[in-house]
């Protein structure tokens, strides 16, 4: 009986599945077909199409309608990184007191100065809205501790708006005693190029006695035990190149980087003939956080009269740039 059962079962299911379930199985398969072109069609009717989402829920956006702003400031560290000149005397950070320039040389103790910094968006077509802007201030030197002294915001319009630069300024009441660097920086959480988004300026001017004499700290700011020299030159900022009225479209965009090298190259700017530069040491062996005074003597030719800048490149053995000050000597 059992085989009997068995066998009728059998020759049920196949007679079924010949009638009808075969039908049954195209149906199914003609739905989720339909669904899925369904959910293509909504995908590509998206008014933001993005084909690089992940189930991360993170994706590349890349659409038309979106743009990035750069905020940017004179940023000694990223020029250094391109292999530009730069000068520590920044020109995006001035010092004021009552309304009028100060020269930093000039500054007295426990006295209320305001630092004001320029800040540029390097974006046409997209601006900067409640951008927070730190303020710190340094030991003289090249990589030395950093003091908050406070934090304001600004907003910047595209590049070529009337609102842009902006101006972010900050109230200072200058250490009891000592020599001290500015420095700003800030952060875009969106940021086309956020490498350019901090600058310094690190200046000192002395009268040359037989010779000027600078002194300044050098820290190891890295994890590891590392050695220093330095590297002299006399850049300053060349003066602006004049808009073109009309866009030379047949540069490349190499052709164009290598205009700005040849402007900004340091290898043009050497200490003149007839000065005598000597930095004491002359190397520079330090711990991790250590650090070291530097002495820098630096003697014009005898009839030399007026004022000289030179900068001082801290760089390590394995090429990194630790920072520098500007030094100008004057003599009537």
């Amino acid at each position: 009986m059992n085989l009997l059962r068995l066998i009728f079962n059998t020759l049920s299911e196949l007679l079924q599945a010949i009638i009808y379930k075969w039908l049954l199985a195209i149906v199914s398969i003609v739905k989720r077909f339909i669904d899925c072109f369904k959910k293509f069609k909504r995908y590509h009717q998206l008014p933001h199409d993005d084909r690089d989402v992940t189930d991360k829920g993170c994706g590349e956006i890349d659409h038309p309608s979106y743009h990035r702003a750069d905020p940017l400031i004179y940023s000694q560290k990223y020029l250094l990184s391109k292999g530009l000149a730069v000068t520590w005397n920044n020109p995006d950070i001035i010092l004021l007191q009552n309304g009028v320039i100060i020269d930093e040389a000039n500054l007295q103790p426990n006295t209320e100065y305001e630092i004001d910094a320029t800040i540029w968006n390097n974006a046409y077509d997209a601006p900067v809205v409640g951008m927070a802007v730190n303020f710190s201030y340094l030991s003289f030197g090249a990589s030395t501790t950093v003091t908050p002294i406070g934090t304001t915001v600004v907003d910047i319009g595209a590049k070529g708006t009337s609102s842009q630069p902006a101006h972010g300024r900050m109230k200072w009441v200058t250490p009891p005693a000592g020599h001290y660097c500015i420095q700003v920086d800030f952060y875009w959480a969106d940021d086309l190029n956020p490498d350019n988004n901090i600058g310094q300026n690190n200046v000192d001017v002395a009268e040359a006695h037989s010779p000027a004499v600078f002194h300044f700290d050098l820290r190891n700011s890295g994890k590891r035990p590392d050695e220093f020299h330095f590297e002299t030159d006399t850049y300053t900022l060349p003066p602006p190149v004049e808009c073109e009225v009309q866009i030379d479209r047949s540069k490349t965009v190499d052709q164009r980087w290598e205009e700005i090298k040849r402007r900004h190259n340091r290898a043009d700017y050497p200490v003149p003939s007839g000065w005598t530069i000597i930095i004491s040491p002359v190397t520079a062996q330090l711990q991790p956080n250590e650090i070291k005074s530097i002495e820098v003597a630096i003697e014009p030719p005898a009839d030399f009269s007026g004022t000289q800048s030179v900068n001082i490149n801290a760089v390590s053995k394995s090429g990194r740039h630790a920072g520098g000050v500007t030094l100008t000597v004057t003599k009537a």
